[in-house]
């Protein structure tokens, strides 16, 4: 092992030209940097140059480490001691402007426990030029560090191979390697190739630690925004996520994705709404991309994550978190998630987050014990933030396993629907359609103030109640109208609350399976045109009813028939004259 400075007057920009060394030698141990008149650096090896440490004393002017080699069958320059460290007091730059087969074939590599070093360390992953395909890649491997450094990636105009080619310029982190407390923007598509974009990728048991992420969101109409994934067993630990919306029409918003077995542990994730009309908010996704999980599935963990609807001038879709489940029955866990209103119209306007599958699938993505706040509309006719478990028939499945009939489950999460706090606003709300399912949660919609709308439930299609409790107070709903048949709930708390039923027809019966707690009274709202005067209908189903008084009871008229309420052992009957 050899240690050398870069001379003062060397003949040339070459790494790997021993003459520009002192000592004429080309060090393997430490690299040295101080004064001189040559501070871009290139390397005329391809492959297989390698060193322990790049050292820059406080004399070293600002230096530029230029790769370009592409797809080397060895990365053109490896760090496996200590790192990069600037005492330099000035920015030192290392750009990877190249094409790669995959991140693999990095042209900068970090290894064993080497870092990248502080924030004065600049580093760049992209193409050759704006209009190239793909880009290079840095990579760190074993216990190697981002350090406390600066990474930007980014993707040229150009359409890369379907195969053998990075999506964009890529910052890569395997084995252990940990992005420590780094910071990284990552910019999206460039050109027609929506599915091309820069990206930092963590793979095996890598961890974000505390390290912050911009994922900007995409430029160009059907491109992608910056993307952030998480595969194997990578864990997002404690760091940030900026997730920013599309900034042209039918762009899409940044992305943290995770797939495998990934974990979002501690983190937060902030994604924004698109400020342009007609582009999508910053998401984040689980098990929305291959490859398969032969069981279990990505994990929100104990993350925070943040969904803000249009807002402030912002004319595009809400931020979210989707957990579609494509390719493996991904789970919210124990995290907590803000829905935030906006104050445009649309529904996809609003943050919000999605439990879904696409057909019959394999998969089956769950709440977990995670706690949902859904925030009301911040304008009259604006959107409420929401979240919703959906089964849709308009794509294909994952594929892997033999489908399974199951749909997205609440399971034994805790959903807040907060109401409006002003006249005319909608407030925050839960929806099941298709065969979703409530499972044993919590679903909670509280009254509006000010003349705000309350905050709603609602049960669509064949969708299931299961053993889920539900709590209605103020002008709160449960919305069973647009149900295919009665639901099942375990327990029903009321204090005031409105429940919203179909008569005629199939008639939308609640069934009790545990207790009613009825505090005051309850409305009901009818929303049928015409009913069957002297029929009577039975709306409630429960075992302790008998503890109440029919007066408890109020209804809306239908076609100038008033509502009489009775009550026949644990059946709570409305008939109409």
């Amino acid at each position: 092992m050899s240690s050398a400075t870069w001379n003062p007057q060397p003949t040339s920009n070459d790494w790997d030209t021993a003459g520009n060394w002192s000592n004429n030698e080309i060090p393997t141990d430490t690299a040295r940097f101080s004064s001189t008149s040559q501070t871009q650096i290139s390397f005329s090896q391809i492959a297989g140059s390698s060193i322990g440490q790049i050292a820059f004393d406080s004399e070293a002017p600002t230096y530029c480490f230029n790769f370009t080699a592409a797809s080397p069958s060895a990365p053109t320059l490896l760090l496996t001691g200590s790192g990069v460290a600037n005492d330099s007091g000035l920015p030192q730059s290392f750009v990877v402007a190249a094409s790669s087969a995959g991140y693999q074939n990095p042209q900068l590599k970090f290894a064993n426990s080497a870092s990248a070093g502080g924030s004065n360390n600049y580093y760049v992953a992209g193409p050759a030029s704006p209009q190239d395909a793909g880009g290079g890649v840095i990579r760190f491997v074993n216990q190697a560090s981002a350090g406390n450094a600066n990474f930007m990636a980014w993707t040229g105009a150009g359409t890369p191979p379907e195969s053998g080619s990075t999506v964009g310029g890529e910052i890569s982190f395997g084995d252990s390697a940990t992005a420590a407390t780094a910071s990284f923007t990552i910019y999206g598509s460039l050109g027609s190739d929506g599915d091309t974009f820069g990206n930092a990728v963590f793979h095996d048991q890598a961890s974000a630690a505390s390290a912050t992420f911009t994922n900007v969101g995409g430029t160009v109409s059907g491109g992608d925004g910056g993307n952030t994934q998480f595969y194997d067993n990578a864990n997002a630990a404690s760091a940030y996520f900026y997730n920013q919306g599309g900034s042209c029409a039918q762009a899409n918003g940044g992305d943290v994705a995770f797939d495998g077995s990934a974990s979002a542990g501690n983190a937060h994730f902030y994604n924004y709404a698109a400020p342009a009309a007609g582009a999508y908010g910053g998401v984040t996704s689980f098990n929305n991309n291959p490859p398969t999980t032969s069981s279990g599935g990505a994990s929100a963990g104990s993350g925070h994550f943040f969904n803000f609807g249009a807002r402030n001038g912002a004319l595009g879709g809400g931020g979210h978190v989707e957990f579609t489940a494509k390719y493996g029955s991904a789970t919210a866990a124990t995290g907590c998630f803000n829905n935030y209103g906006s104050d445009i119209a649309g529904n996809a306007s609003a943050g919000h987050s999605i439990f879904s599958i696409s057909g019959s699938s394999p998969y089956c993505p769950s709440a977990g014990n995670a706690v949902f706040y859904n925030h009301p509309a911040v304008a009259a006719g604006g959107a409420a933030g929401f979240t919703e478990f959906a089964v849709y028939t308009d794509s294909s499945a994952g594929t892997g396993a033999a489908a399974s009939s199951a749909g997205p489950t609440a399971a034994n999460a805790t959903l807040y629907n907060l109401g409006a706090y002003l006249a005319g606003a909608a407030g925050g709300y839960t929806s099941f359609s298709g065969s979703s399912q409530a499972g044993s949660a919590t679903l909670i919609a509280h009254g509006g103030t000010q003349g705000g709308d309350g905050g709603k439930i609602v049960f669509y299609d064949q969708s299931a109640g299961a053993t889920a409790s539900v709590s209605l107070d103020g002008n709160g709903e449960l919305d069973l109208s647009d149900h295919d048949g009665p639901l099942t709930l375990a327990n029903l708390v009321l204090n005031g609350g409105i429940l919203r039923l179909q008569l005629s027809g199939t008639t939308t019966t609640l069934n009790l399976s545990g207790s009613l707690l009825l505090n005051g009274g309850c409305s009901f709202d009818f929303t049928d045109t015409s009913v069957t005067a002297g029929t009577p209908y039975t709306l409630l189903n429960a075992p302790n009813l008998a503890l109440y008084a029919a007066s408890q009871f109020a209804g809306n008229p239908v076609a100038g028939l008033q509502p009489s309420f009775s009550l026949n052992g644990t059946e709570l009957q409305v008939t109409f004259a």
